[in-house]
This record gives C-alpha cells, sequence and structure tokens, in this order.
C-alpha cells in the first residue's frame, strides 16, 4: 500500500512539474513575442538559416543522446552478477524514455527501470541508484566545468583548460569502480561540450552567436536545470535558466536568449519524437521474447517437478 501510495505521488508530482514547466514555457513565448523587434529579426534569421546548420543541432542532440547512453550503459554494465546490455538497446531506452518525458504522466524513467527489471533482471532498487548516480555524475560534471571556467576566467586561461582538466584524475585510478565511474564521468565531459556546440548553434540560428567560453557555461547551466527531479527534460527550466544568465555569460538579451533555447527545443522534439517511436519496435520485441523464454523455462520446471 505504501508503494502505491508512493507511485501516486510522484505521479502528481511529474504532473504538476509539467504543468509548471509547460506554464514557463508559454511564458517564454509570450516574452519572445511582447519584444517586437527582437522576434521579428530572430524570425528573419531563422528563416535564411543554411540547412546545415539544421542539420548539425540535430546531430548534436543524437551525439548527446549517444553520450548518455554510452555512460548509463557503463553503470549498468558494472552490477554484480554481471549484466551485458547492449549500446543499441541502451540508446533505444534512452531515445524512448526522453520522448516518454515529454507526456503528462512522464514514463520515461519508470519505463527505463521496468524494463532492466524484466528483461536483465536488476532490482528495481539498483536501477534508482544507477538513475540517482548518472544525474550526480551529469550535475558533477556541470559543476566541474563550469568552477574551471571561472578559474581560467580569473588567471586569463584559454577556455579548453576546463575541458581537459578532468585528466587530472587519471593517475588516482587504481582500482575497477574508480575507472568505471571515471569513464562515465568523462563521457558526461563530453556530452556538456556538445550540450555548448549545440547551444552555440542555436544561438547562430536566430542571430546571436557567442563565444566557445560563454556556450560552454551556458551547457553546464542547462544540464544543470536536467537533473531537476519532476520536470522531464528540464522543459521551461532550462529555458528560463539559460535566459536569465545568458545577459550576464554572453551579453545576450533575455528574449534572444529564450527564443535560442526554443528552437534548441523544437529541434529535440523533432528528434525524439521519430527516434524514441522507432525504438519502441525493439524494445518491445525483447519484452516479447522474454517473456516467452520465461514461460518456456517455467514450463519446463514444472515437468521436471
Amino acid at each position: 500500500m505504501d508503494q502505491i501510495l508512493q507511485t501516486n505521488q510522484r505521479r502528481k508530482l511529474k504532473r504538476v512539474g509539467l504543468f509548471v514547466g509547460l506554464a514557463l514555457i508559454a511564458a517564454a513565448l509570450w516574452t519572445i513575442a511582447r519584444s517586437g523587434t527582437i522576434a521579428s529579426q530572430a524570425w528573419q534569421h531563422l528563416s535564411v538559416a543554411s540547412p546545415i546548420l539544421f542539420a548539425q543541432l540535430l546531430g548534436c542532440i543524437a551525439l548527446i543522446a549517444l553520450c548518455t547512453a554510452l555512460s548509463v550503459l557503463i553503470l549498468v554494465n558494472r552490477t554484480r552478477p554481471p549484466i551485458r546490455v547492449e549500446l543499441r538497446e541502451m540508446l533505444a531506452l534512452i531515445c524512448a524514455s526522453t520522448l516518454g518525458n515529454f507526456v503528462p504522466l512522464q514514463p520515461g524513467l519508470i519505463g527505463r527501470i521496468a524494463f532492466h527489471h524484466q528483461v536483465h533482471g536488476i532490482a528495481v532498487p539498483i536501477s534508482l541508484l544507477i538513475a540517482i548516480q548518472s544525474t550526480a555524475l551529469t550535475g558533477i560534471a556541470a559543476l566541474w566545468i563550469g568552477a574551471g571556467l571561472a578559474f581560467t576566467h580569473a588567471t586569463h586561461l584559454s577556455w579548453s583548460a576546463a575541458v581537459l582538466s578532468p585528466i587530472l584524475l587519471v593517475p588516482f585510478l587504481r582500482n575497477t569502480t574508480a575507472r568505471e565511474f571515471t569513464a562515465a564521468f568523462f563521457i558526461r565531459i563530453v556530452e556538456t561540450c556538445v550540450w555548448a556546440l549545440r547551444i552555440h548553434i542555436a544561438f547562430q540560428l536566430i542571430g546571436q552567436p557567442i563565444d566557445a567560453a560563454a556556450a560552454l557555461a551556458l551547457a553546464c547551466v542547462a544540464n544543470a536545470a536536467n537533473t531537476i527531479p519532476f520536470i522531464g527534460n528540464g522543459i521551461g527550466i532550462r529555458e528560463w535558466s539559460v535566459g536569465f544568465l545568458a545577459p550576464m555569460i554572453a551579453g545576450v538579451p533575455l528574449a534572444d536568449a529564450l527564443a535560442a533555447e526554443i528552437v534548441g527545443r523544437l529541434a529535440e522534439i523533432i528528434f525524439f519524437i521519430p527516434a524514441g517511436l522507432a525504438a519502441w519496435p525493439m524494445l518491445h520485441k525483447r519484452l516479447r521474447v522474454h517473456r516467452s523464454r520465461r514461460i518456456v523455462q517455467t514450463g519446463v520446471g514444472e515437468l521436471d517437478a
């Protein structure tokens, strides 16, 4: 009964989170429309933008999904007893769960946990721990690069020093656990860099190009917003977090920054609708095959008895 109540509470919180996120998106669109000239200029730049830029934006989103899948894959495959999940399967799960987080019930994470429990026999508490570890690594990567950028800015070093700074961890990788977590962390660092490229392209599309250091700093902000619980994919929170900080970090007005994030969000939806829908048949087949095997094994066990 307690578990049912907790599940219902989580669903209510997710619905509230989605409502808040959509309200923030509506407020962002209203702010952009109210800006008048800025909105028209952003639309003018978008209408004449090179299709290659749009393709690059979608490519960044695909690469971010791949990085997420690789990082989570390392965490899942380190469980005991050993479990070997294929990259293709994990990527399909990431695409399907990300798409799921856009709908009212937000079944993304819960569906992924249920899949691993059914197909791979991973206990629900272990899957929850892996989800927490994955989220924590995302947040730590954002904080690490953010702190590195602050240090390089204060010492007049190149922003690339902040990206390369995780190499300092290599001498401490003396056991398997440390190497596994560090590998997952390194992938999150790469993912943050791809996020920076994605943000750089989105700002370029609306006619407000920003430099690499500013894009990297805003990527840290965006990734931190994505870790907020009960608001799937950081809907609304990410747009306003980047929007509020862009004037200080990149010198870009609030309305322009919101427009750039809305463009990025639309590209995300355009990518994950077909990617998520294409992933479902494969995942459904895996579930069906596993259930068939379990029925056969159960039947054999009953005959032997």
